[in-house]
Order: structure tokens, then C-alpha cells, then sequence
């Protein structure tokens, strides 16, 4: 699948499953690129990320891992925990985050899931991009 298509995907599957989307009306509800980056750079430095930073991302790749597996799809991503801690990959989404600082009104699940797609490229399909 190509990778706009899987990203489509992906974003189409948690807006569905996103609790906080009421309506399509209601744009107030998504967070965007700019809020995560505030929320992200509150009581946070290099190296170590808040929490809300930390737990925002592992569930992020978590959820795209499970409709992946669901769709049977390769991964976009592959981040491999024993060699990338979470506050390292935190800390390389916020840094992609601030060099999409012009795209601050767009939905932080898109441009967090194209920071790891180029952050984490698979060099080849048989990795497994699990993060426990």
C-alpha cells in the first residue's frame, strides 16, 4: 500500500475511533501540530520529555501498530526499543514537530506519523516496529 494511502488509512481509523471527534462539525475537537508542541514543550527538555509528550507517542504507535496488524499492511514505521529509548523518539518528534512549525494548524497525527516515517524507515519488511 503506498504510504499516503496508509497514512489516509490510519488517520481515517482514528478519527473513527477518536472519542473526542463528535461530528465532522466539530473541529475543535483535533488536536493540532502547534497544541502538541505547546502541551509537548511544557516542563520538558532534551532528553527528557514530559509524560504527556511520552504517552501521547506510545499510544500513537501503538494504535497504528494494531490497525496495521489488522490490515496486514507493512509498517511505515520501525523503531526498534532496545536501541531507541521512547524519550529519545519524544524527543525526535518534537524536533520534527518544530521543523513543521508552519504547518502548526494541521492535525498533529499526520505530521507526528510522517516525523516517524522519515525518522524510522524500514530498511527492509521484516522488522517488527513494536515498542513495549
Amino acid at each position: 500500500m503506498h504510504l499516503c494511502k496508509k497514512v489516509f488509512f490510519i488517520l481515517s481509523s482514528l478519527i473513527l475511533f477518536n472519542p473526542l471527534q463528535v461530528s465532522a462539525d466539530d473541529h475543535e475537537a483535533m488536536l493540532t501540530a502547534g497544541e502538541l508542541l505547546s502541551g509537548c514543550e511544557e516542563n520538558s527538555s532534551p532528553g527528557a520529555p514530559n509524560q504527556y509528550c511520552m504517552r501521547y507517542l506510545f499510544g500513537l504507535i501503538q494504535t497504528v501498530l494494531t490497525l496495521q496488524q489488522a490490515d496486514q499492511s507493512p509498517p511505515i514505521f520501525c523503531i526498534d526499543p532496545q536501541v531507541t529509548p521512547i524519550q529519545e523518539a519524544t524527543d525526535n518528534m518534537i524536533a520534527h514537530l518544530r521543523s513543521q512549525s508552519s504547518r502548526s494548524n494541521e492535525d498533529a497525527q499526520k505530521i507526528v506519523l510522517e516525523g516517524l516515517n522519515k525518522n524510522y524507515p524500514c530498511s527492509n519488511q521484516s522488522k517488527k516496529p513494536t515498542y513495549h
